[in-house]
Formats: C-alpha cells, sequence, structure tokens
C-alpha cells in the first residue's frame, strides 16, 4: 500500500525525466502528500510526454458525480485493475508514473500504528494510471501489488515500483495490457524503511523527513 508521498529532485529524477525527453522539467518539493492532494504525474497523451499535477485520488471520466471520496481510489490493485470499470480503460490507455523520494507505510506496533519512511537508492518510479473528468479534474492511482517477503513485514501490501526498462514498456501505449500487467507483476525496486516520527500521522505536517536522525 501507499499512503503518504514525498516528492524532492535528484540527480536520479532528473536522468528519468530526461529519459522520457523532459530534460528542462525539475521535480517540486513536496512533503506529506495525503490522498486527494496534489501529485506531479509524469504521463502521455496524444501531443506527447508531459508532467503535470494531478489528484491523487482517481476520478473516472465517466462518473455523472463530482469528484468524492465515496470509494478509496487512490490506489488500485493490480491483480484487479483490468476487471474494475473505473480503472479498465486508464490501465489500458493512460499509463504514468509517480516519481517519487519516498512513501509513508504505517506498522502496527505495541497497539499503535508506527511510521515508516520508505526510499530507493535514487528516485522510486511508481506506475500509476490517469483519468480526466469533464476536461477539468486531473486524477490518478498508484497500482499495488502483494508485498514482497522482504516488505511483508511492514505490511501485506506495497507499490509496484519499476527499473528502467519496465519504465520504457509501461509508458509504451502499444504495449499489449495482459503482457504489460504480467511483466510487471513482482516488479520493485529495492526498499529501504526507516522508523519515523508519529508527527508525519498529520496531514497538516508538511516538514521534511530524515530518515538517518532516526536510525538506532
Amino acid at each position: 500500500m501507499c499512503g503518504r508521498l514525498f516528492i524532492a529532485p535528484s540527480k536520479a529524477a532528473q536522468t528519468l525525466m530526461a529519459s522520457l525527453g523532459l530534460p528542462d522539467v525539475n521535480l517540486p518539493t513536496v512533503n506529506n502528500i495525503a490522498p486527494t492532494e496534489a501529485v506531479p504525474v509524469l504521463f502521455r497523451d496524444e501531443e506527447g510526454t508531459h508532467m503535470g499535477p494531478m489528484r491523487w485520488w482517481l476520478h473516472p471520466h465517466w462518473s455523472p458525480d463530482p469528484p468524492n471520496q465515496r470509494f478509496a481510489m487512490f490506489n488500485a490493485r493490480l491483480e484487479s485493475v483490468l476487471s474494475s470499470r473505473a480503472y479498465k480503460d486508464p490501465v489500458r490507455y493512460r499509463r504514468a508514473i509517480v516519481p517519487a523520494a519516498g512513501f509513508v507505510e504505517w506498522k502496527t506496533e505495541q497497539g499503535e500504528k508506527q511510521p515508516y519512511y520508505v526510499e530507493t537508492d535514487g528516485v522510486l518510479k511508481l506506475a500509476a494510471i490517469w483519468d480526466c473528468w469533464k476536461e477539468e479534474l486531473w486524477s490518478c492511482s498508484i497500482l499495488t501489488q502483494p508485498a514482497s517477503s522482504s516488505f511483508s513485514v511492514i505490511h501485506g501490501r506495497m507499490p509496484v515500483s519499476l527499473s528502467d526498462d519496465l519504465v520504457y514498456q509501461w509508458m509504451d501505449p502499444r504495449a499489449d495490457v495482459k503482457t504489460l500487467l504480467s511483466s510487471v507483476r513482482g516488479a520493485s525496486q529495492h526498499l529501504r524503511a526507516t522508523k519515523i516520527d508519529s508527527a508525519i500521522n498529520n496531514v497538516r505536517y508538511k516538514g521534511c523527513v530524515d530518515p538517518e536522525s532516526n536510525r538506532g
């Protein structure tokens, strides 16, 4: 799963951007992004590749209702994404990448939820899908999958995070979606999790996370 996101510019993020044809685009610094807030998304449309802010809680283009939180749609399960009315078109035609510095996950310890900051060496390249409602609201979901054996000690699910090769496949509009989903199943960059202060639990807290200061 994935409950909060951190975005930050870095050399790895800049390399990713350049590889997708956006060499002059830089990531902002945004801390402790919660579902329904805006997150930077790398996506393609008929005009090319772009980076832009999207609501982190997908709202289908066909919905008769205005954006709401009736159903939890900030994460999409890889196993059922093709059978979901809301997700099946986006995963076929509107795939994306959320370039994150890290995310937060919680583990119940001694009856309380302990937050962990999860990162990798470089930039996390999180597989995502997007949609646009009435040409006025762009929104996205991050794909999740059953946790690996190493990550399952924290949570039963984790985001689908991609290698460089899989990024290009994921962003290729010509890719066969069934083959693609099979290729990314189980995909994960090396994840490193560190306990952090519970101040992060407050969505209004937008400070930095320094995992080094919480080790030991």
